[in-house]
């Protein structure tokens, strides 16, 4: 009986391990003011996306932003916060607090930076990514989950896919119904006044074109050149950046 206690222990966490090194670093914002806020506090965050059908848990993980010292950060166990489901995603805040998923340390966007998600062995790195110099409330991502291409994202997807679906719920939840009409075809007009200058941005992240508040007359944009597809609209003001998704028909 013994024997097989312990050869179910031991495959239970052979079982865990194996799962937990197919977790992928999915997306990070390096330069967060404005975007997202845990306890009104705009930290740096990494999201950590697990592709498996079974939930991972990251108690006793490390991870680190120097990869001399991949055992710089390790995360607490006994909290339930730290499983991340079958198919799920996980944000770890890099804002150099003392609670559970926030690590010892911060990103730097100003200057590029690296990130590595390390075994509970502290030796082990299962994933990592360096980066350049980032924009500020701008993340950087892979270009769907999981794959081996990366890109900037101007609409980020905290614990969301990154697919296309994933940027339009995020869109939603960031809409402030700042233009009309929407859907649109020719024309659009803009109920915010409190912004100084806009950027209209394919599915790619590609800015198509950059409008400046004061040259805007009666109020109206004409999109006519725009092909039918979705944008995001960024309104950026000296206070904070603004999003609306606008599907051009």
């Amino acid at each position: 009986m013994k024997s097989k206690l312990h050869f179910l222990i031991a495959f239970t966490l052979f079982n865990s391990f194996s799962f937990g090194q197919a977790l992928k670093i999915n997306e990070i914002m390096a330069g967060n003011t404005t975007y997202l806020s845990d306890l009104n506090n705009f930290g740096d965050w990494i999201e950590i996306y697990n592709p498996t059908n079974q939930e991972v848990d990251l108690a006793g993980y490390y991870v680190t932003d120097d990869y001399t010292v991949p055992a710089k950060y390790q995360i607490p166990t006994g909290e339930t916060s730290t499983i991340i489901p079958a198919g799920g995603y996980k944000l770890i805040w890099a804002d150099d607090s003392a609670r559970v998923l926030h690590t010892n340390f911060k990103l730097s966007g100003s200057s590029g930076e690296r990130f590595a998600l390390v075994a509970s062995d502290g030796v082990t790195f299962i994933d990592s990514i360096s980066f350049g110099i980032q924009t500020t409330d701008v993340s950087y991502g892979r270009t769907s989950d999981g794959s081996d291409s990366w890109t900037f994202f101007t609409t980020s997807t905290p614990n969301a896919s990154n697919d296309p679906t994933g940027i339009e719920a995020a869109l939603v939840s960031k809409q402030s119904n700042l233009v009309y009409p929407n859907p649109a075809s020719s024309s659009i007009y803009f109920k915010a006044t409190s912004w100084d200058e806009m950027e209209i941005i394919d599915l790619s992240g590609q800015v198509i074109t950059q409008i400046v508040h004061a040259a805007i007359q009666s109020n109206q944009f004409d999109i006519s050149f725009l092909p039918s597809s979705l944008y995001t609209l960024k309104f950026v003001n000296a206070d904070k950046t603004m999003f609306q998704k606008l599907i051009k028909f």
